[in-house]
């Protein structure tokens, strides 16, 4: 296996390096850079030693010396591209729904790769409902593309969402999970939190998602009849 990097690119190189490569490999950038972020809210990064990784289908990280989440970030769906102007290596990323900006400034490079990396064809995940929890906020593409976290065991007067999501279409989604076969109970719990959230947020959608290794079929009906969404788990729980 081969692996492309450079070390002190210059921004010329820089520039077609990402062009180049970025429908088909993973790419990680080292360099001081500067960024801003645009859309629902505004964020402004300051120069300062990052590090950017960008990947085939359109997500873009920037990512600090602390915390698992990065920084600033374009979820999938989004595409990006690289110039060079006055010597300056630019990323450019755009959300398209809902509109979102990253521009990247990166003056100094300090290393750049390409990488080939796989995708799972399948998960099995292993531990107790907080575990599932824990793996799912970080792993949102597992239950649907495009979702963002909100909050993690979101309270209300009718019990704790387990996730609290945005979907791409910048609806709301209360996401209800379950490490073994959910029941009619589940799905009636998930139909409170969905019902809750509209009287609060009338000026949103709001979705319902039970999430589970599998459903009963008396608790399936249930689902189909209330309009919420199931997704299946792969578990060995």
């Amino acid at each position: 296996m081969s692996i492309d990097y450079i070390l002190e690119p210059s921004p010329d190189y820089a520039c077609k390096f990402i062009n180049t490569k970025k429908s088909s490999q993973v790419i990680i950038l080292y360099g001081n850079l500067s960024a801003k972020y645009e859309g629902r809210a505004r964020a402004e990064l300051e120069l300062a030693p990052r590090i950017v990784i960008t990947k085939p289908d359109g997500t873009l990280m920037i990512h600090e010396s602390s915390k698992r989440e990065p920084v600033i970030w374009n979820p999938p769906g989004s595409t990006f591209y690289a110039l060079s102007e006055y010597g300056i290596l630019i990323i450019k990323s755009v959300r398209p729904s809902p509109k979102e900006y990253v521009t990247i400034e990166v003056p100094v490079i300090h290393f750049i790769g390409a990488f080939n990396v796989g995708v799972s064809k399948s998960y099995k995940v292993h531990g107790s409902e907080e575990d599932l929890r824990n793996y799912l906020m970080n792993n949102l593409h597992i239950v649907e593309d495009g979702l963002k976290l909100i909050s993690k065991e979101y309270h209300t007067q009718v019990g704790s969402i387990d996730l609290l999501c945005e979907d791409k279409n910048g609806n709301y989604v209360a996401i209800e999970i379950k490490r073994a076969q959910a029941g009619p109970e589940a799905v009636h719990q998930l139909k409170r939190y969905v019902e809750y959230l509209s009287n609060k947020f009338q000026n949103k959608k709001i979705r319902g998602i039970l999430v589970a290794p599998d459903i009963s079929a008396s608790a399936f009906k249930y689902l189909r009849s209330y309009g919420l969404e199931f997704r299946r788990l792969r578990s060995t729980i």
